[in-house]
């Protein structure tokens, strides 16, 4: 018996067919499957796609979403998030963030996030109840967070943390060095030295802003990728958020050492951060992910949107409308996060993990139906996204959470609303 059974979804590239789902993964896709199955779906009038794998995140800063929000980077940073963050991040203030997140992520069309926070054992509690894909990491820096206070306590806490997750079927430990400007070149070796051992991703910023490459530079000599690879750091299983401000060569040692760009179009823009050039990276080989930034610099996690503003962007930017097309901005946008993390999910075939959405056309905005892609990219809502699917469970259906009670999401939303809310106006931190 199979455990799924989607009937009669429209695939891109393949017409009207049924999907057949046993053990979490994909089995048969096929005309008309007979087979009886434990949950049918009738997913008439709706187009299957990969589900989005966003590939960096802070998720717990949805306590935090709409503060702060026409500063630039550092002054959103210094002034009003650390702040803040000083004042409220405790693992139950994790643990509910992630709660608010992971709803509106799945409710996106997300059911694989690249975190990196605080307290990420609480994440990995609620994304295991919600049944939501993970990879996870606590950010380690050269100065005192409460995480830890010094960099073999962050060291130790990590090997710890990996030893706790390593193996679990939804949660994956990653290891998250800050960013060059926050950890010195003895803390980004030592993480590189622990991955190696571990076999386990790193997940870092790197030239986010003009700023940053500057003061890397000024420091160090070089800028900051240069500065990476003279420390023998980069490789396959280096992560890199952002990559707005690269010069050629830099671009050239990223594609060869094979590391990873996580493109954060909307908050590279709210931040006044700048345009990633994403489609010279995908011309040159580099592996582009896609990716929403926090809650709180984006202030949203949908995935949909983010993948239409790439790709409008990248053509804008590059004065080409060819620059990148709807099939390809899919691609980054899904298949491409779960390959950098090495999972078997992100295609509709046979054989790869059943990480699927439905979305509905019975919209207006979706209507005429010519080319079913296209209309994702460009004309598809995240509301329009009926039934969201990950490792072979239902995690929606009908735009209704099936693993999470909106209830509670809207307590925790409002008893932080309040505690924040009290705090800053008796700081006089009125950013809102």
């Amino acid at each position: 018996m199979l455990d799924i059974l989607i009937k009669g979804a429209l695939l891109p590239e393949n017409g009207v067919l049924d999907i057949a789902i046993k053990d979490g993964a994909i089995i048969c896709i096929s005309e008309n499957i007979q087979e009886t199955a434990r949950h049918v779906i009738n997913a008439k009038g709706k187009i299957a796609i990969p589900s989005f794998a966003n590939m960096h995140t802070h998720i717990s800063m949805s306590l935090l979403r709409g503060i702060g929000s026409d500063l630039a980077l550092m002054d959103w940073l210094q002034k009003v998030i650390w702040v803040l963050e000083g004042e409220f991040v405790s693992p139950e203030f994790v643990r509910d963030g992630a709660l608010l997140g992971i709803a509106e992520s799945i409710m996106s069309g997300s059911t694989l996030l690249m975190d990196m926070y605080f307290f990420e054992e609480a994440v990995a509690q609620v994304a295991t109840e919600a049944g939501i894909r993970v990879g996870l990491g606590f950010g380690i820096l050269d100065f005192p967070t409460k995480v830890a206070s010094t960099i073999d306590e962050y060291i130790k806490r990590a090997e710890e943390f990996i030893r706790t997750f390593k193996g679990e079927k939804l949660v994956f430990p990653v290891l998250c060095p800050h960013a060059t400007y926050t950890c010195s070149p003895s803390t980004l070796i030592k993480v590189k030295e622990l991955a190696e051992k571990e076999n386990v991703l790193i997940h870092t910023h790197v030239a986010e802003t003009k700023s940053e490459v500057e003061n890397v530079k000024e420091k160090y000599g070089k800028t900051p990728v240069k500065h990476l690879e003279s420390l023998g750091f980069l490789s396959e299983r280096v992560l890199m958020a952002h990559m707005v401000w690269l010069d050629e060569e830099e671009k050239a040692i990223v594609r060869d050492r094979k590391a990873k760009v996580l493109h954060c179009p909307e908050s590279n823009l709210k931040l006044a951060s700048g345009i990633a050039p994403v489609w010279e990276y995908i011309r040159m080989g580099v592996h582009v992910c896609l990716g929403t930034d926090g809650p709180a610099s984006n202030d949203n996690l949908d995935m949909l949107e983010e993948m239409s503003l790439m790709v409008k962007l990248q053509k804008g930017y590059s004065l080409s409308a060819k620059a990148m097309d709807a099939k390809t901005a899919l691609k980054v946008a899904t298949y491409n996060g779960f390959l950098a993390c090495g999972i078997r999910a992100g295609k509709l075939e046979e054989g790869y993990e059943a990480d699927i959405l439905l979305v509905d056309t019975d919209k207006p905005h979706m209507q005429p139906l010519y080319d079913p892609v296209a209309q994702i990219v460009y004309s598809a809502k995240s509301s329009d996204i009926d039934t969201v699917i990950c490792k072979g469970r239902v995690l929606m259906e009908g735009r209704e959470l099936k693993t999470i009670d909106m209830d509670e999401v809207r307590y925790v939303a409002k008893k932080w609303r309040e505690k924040i809310t009290s705090f800053m106006m008796g700081k006089n931190m009125l950013y809102f």
